[in-house]
């Protein structure tokens, strides 16, 4: 008789700064590193755990999840508490849910929300949590540029180039921008991403608002499926994975 193993989910956040990003690697800080040897300890068990996605050194989340399998049935009020005293005060654990045994952080995952913070107004409360950016935008001409990257598409244009990833097609349900304070504030949807994609777009998108770009060239730029055509890529600082969303039947309450 094999007992079979009890899936977890954890609801994170982190602040990225000083984190070489989300997955493990060898001699580096990483939010999975940090919180699998935590949990490890805890459970006095060998514990892998798998992410939702792969953040870049320095990107944040605010909303993020994690899996892990464990024999035994847990308590989640003590286990949070625990995990949250032990681990960097840069990383959060919010909730733990019990989850079906064929639910995957990564692959389950209906959608994944970034947004990227551009902020106008040297402000050292935003030093590494938003792009600084001196010269203001045109927020109408950032929204019209929006509007081209919405659907599915190949966003080969947008991912970076030693990326040996066969299907580059994504399918962006929502891209806009709003001016919030002395910010902008870009918030992008899609089923998946592609490595550096959100940073990519959004350098894109602000040399269109400052007219360096016309729509015929941004329109160029999607079909070419070059990343050099595109615009640079922006700081990490600025990104944050904001929400991943699952089907409503994964969470057993």
């Amino acid at each position: 008789f094999l007992h079979i193993m009890n899936r977890y989910l954890l609801e994170i956040s982190y602040d990225g700064l000083g984190y070489s990003g989300w997955q493990i690697q060898p001699k580096e800080k990483t939010i999975q590193g940090e919180l699998q040897d935590a949990l490890s300890t805890l459970m006095g068990s060998n514990i892998k755990l798998t992410g939702a996605g792969r953040t870049d050194t320095g990107v944040h989340a605010v909303k993020s999840f994690a899996h892990f399998d464990f024999k035994q049935e847990i308590n989640y009020e003590t286990i949070k508490h625990k995990l949250n005293r032990f681990i960097s005060k840069k990383i959060a654990i919010h909730n733990i849910y019990l989850v079906n045994h064929d639910f995957h952080a990564r692959y389950s995952a209906v959608s994944r929300t970034y947004e990227y913070w551009i902020n106008f107004r040297k402000d050292p409360f935003l030093i590494n949590r938003s792009f600084y950016h001196l010269k203001p935008m045109n927020l109408k001409l950032f929204n019209e540029g929006c509007s081209y990257i919405i659907g599915e598409k190949d966003f080969s244009s947008f991912c970076k180039s030693k990326v040996d990833l066969k299907n580059k097609i994504c399918n962006v349900t929502e891209a806009v921008c709003y001016s919030s304070k002395n910010m902008f504030v870009f918030r992008i949807k899609s089923n998946r991403f592609l490595h550096n994609m959100v940073r990519s777009i959004v350098g894109t998108l602000i040399d269109f608002s400052l007219e360096k770009i016309n729509q015929k060239k941004i329109c160029d730029i999607i079909n070419s499926k070059d990343r050099t055509k595109a615009g640079s890529s922006v700081p990490s600082h600025g990104l944050y994975l904001v929400d991943v969303e699952y089907p409503k039947n994964s969470f057993n309450e």
